[in-house]
């Protein structure tokens, strides 16, 4: 029942499929109501830039500033719902998104509508973790895929909804009143999140490593904007100072975290293997899909000779396709378990690849649509299970942080991604370099498909000892994921070992933190 704050506990949320769901849709809301505006601005840059007196390099980095703000915060925004609370952290990101959604529709000038974007971007980003961990908590491990799948789509739904229609509602109440707009729909999820959202725990009072969090600050950006303008620029002097010092930084990293009594990136975190298997799984699967993302527009106009707007609409077929496979990926990673379609989604997006790149050697403009719609669905079938992957590997302490590793590593691949293709495709009007680069990018995914389906295992003690917080392992019931694991025929997933302790007859399990 709720408490007199209105705050709902996570064991009695564990048995109430009711309130789960309530939790989910409150989570989704606001994961939609944060992101959408994202993609929105790439369609209206010229008109924002005329009404600001400014130019469309200039309002760019609205969306670029926000990228890159997003990689170098995500892992720390995530430690801070570990540390702080997610239910507050969630409470607190969604305010903040309220109110510099507002204020960018009041932006005045170019420097306060990327400031106030990059603010109201931040801020909307610090509920993705955060929700990842507040579901993980209510939901239990074996059905931790569903809520995934769905957070997933929704994600991808936001940024088929700012494609889609951005133009058009722009032109019909102007840019400012979107940014209103997007306000309005953030406080419905902020108002029904301090009555459903599960209470935090409150035996932590840790403080933030800050100086492991400047650190690493630091170096993701310097490792992401150094590949970033790299493929831009050249190599420009300060471009290679950035990629030079890279490994600099991430060895003083290691030296700045072994030394603190609470740092923002925990090694023995890193040596979880299903935090290893699928961080770099999410930086090849991220390297191949944001590589052929960018290619694709640049193959429809330059090759097949499609205008903006038919690229638009064709481009957009894959990203709806990742949204639509939330429902098949949500039954599929209770069934098969989440290593196994992560690693069937990875070989059926190298497939996908293929075709593409068959499609546009052979100049056949159908299939490159259905190598853009079967990629879609691959890739919507492979975040879900990684995310699960990695956090069934550490203790519910840890959700919002790995969460948001696993984040940072696509982002990381994807500037990778991007950065490697274009500098292949450069300004080719022919197919060869387009075909290319479609190979190359399956051979990311088949790469990401080995790497989570053969990589070691964490062992079953030392999974539980995470789960549990001790070195006890308790005894699976009959019914539970682990047990069916070990059962003749069937084979040992990564479905999590339970984080209930061994249950009597009739006993309930009481979730653990």
């Amino acid at each position: 029942m709720p408490t007199a704050s209105g705050q709902v506990g996570n064991d009695q949320l564990w048995d109430d499929p009711a309130a789960r769901r309530r939790v989910l849709l409150t989570c989704l809301t606001a994961m939609f109501a944060t992101t959408f505006t994202a993609t929105l601005l790439t369609v209206s840059l010229r008109p924002v830039a005329k009404d600001l007196d400014s130019s469309v390099g200039v309002i760019s980095w609205a969306v670029t500033g926000s990228l890159f703000a997003l990689a170098v915060a995500m892992p720390i925004l995530g430690r801070i719902g570990d540390i702080r609370g997610h239910r507050r952290t969630f409470l607190a990101g969604t305010t903040l998104a309220v109110v510099f959604s507002a204020a960018t529709g009041l932006a005045w000038d170019a420097t306060s509508l990327i400031a106030f974007r990059i603010i109201a971007q931040l801020a909307g980003s610090a509920t993705i973790p955060a929700s990842f961990a507040m579901l993980f908590n209510v939901f239990p491990p074996h059905e931790r895929v569903r809520p995934s799948a769905w957070a997933s789509g929704v994600l991808s739904g936001a940024s088929v909804t700012g494609l889609a229609i951005g133009g058009v509602i722009i032109d019909a109440i102007g840019w400012r009143a979107v940014f209103f707009l997007q306000a309005g729909i953030a406080m419905v999820p902020l108002i029904a999140a301090i009555r459903v959202l599960p209470a935090d725990h409150s035996a932590r009072r840790a403080s933030l490593d800050r100086a492991g969090a400047a650190v690493l600050a630091v170096a993701v950006f310097a490792l992401t904007f150094g590949v970033n303008r790299a493929a831009a620029w050249g190599p420009e002097p300060i471009i290679i100072v950035l990629l030079a010092a890279v490994p600099g930084l991430f060895w003083l990293l290691v030296v700045v975290e072994r030394r603190s009594t609470e740092p923002v990136l925990p090694l023995e975190l890193l040596a979880k293997r299903g935090v290893r298997a699928a961080g770099l799984t999410s930086f090849l699967i991220a390297g191949a899909h944001m590589g052929n993302f960018l290619v694709t527009p640049l193959l429809l106009q330059g090759v097949f000779g499609l205008s903006v707007s038919l690229t638009s609409v064709v481009t957009m077929c894959r990203t709806l396709s990742i949204a639509l496979a939330a429902p098949s990926a949500s039954w599929l990673g209770t069934r098969l378990g989440p290593r196994l379609l992560a690693s069937l989604a990875g070989c059926a997006y190298a497939a996908s690849l293929l075709v593409l790149a068959y499609g546009t050697q052979a100049d056949v403009l159908w299939l490159v649509i259905v190598g853009l719609i079967g990629s879609g669905l691959a890739f919507g079938h492979a975040q879900p299970p990684l995310i699960v992957i990695a956090s069934n590997a550490v203790s519910d302490g840890s959700f919002g942080l790995v969460t948001s590793l696993q984040q940072t590593a696509g982002q990381i691949g994807g500037v990778v991604g991007t950065s490697l293709l274009a500098a292949l495709v450069a300004d080719a009007l022919e197919p060869g370099p387009f075909t290319a680069s479609y190979l190359i990018a399956a051979a990311f995914a088949l790469l990401a498909a080995a790497a989570v389906l053969l990589s070691p295992r964490d062992s079953r003690a030392h999974a539980t000892a995470a789960k549990t917080g001790s070195g006890a392992v308790p005894a699976p019931s009959l019914s539970s994921p682990l047990a069916l694991a070990d059962s003749p025929g069937i084979p040992v997933s990564d479905v999590p070992a339970p984080v209930e302790e061994a249950e009597r007859p009739g006993q309930r399990p009481e979730h653990r933190r």
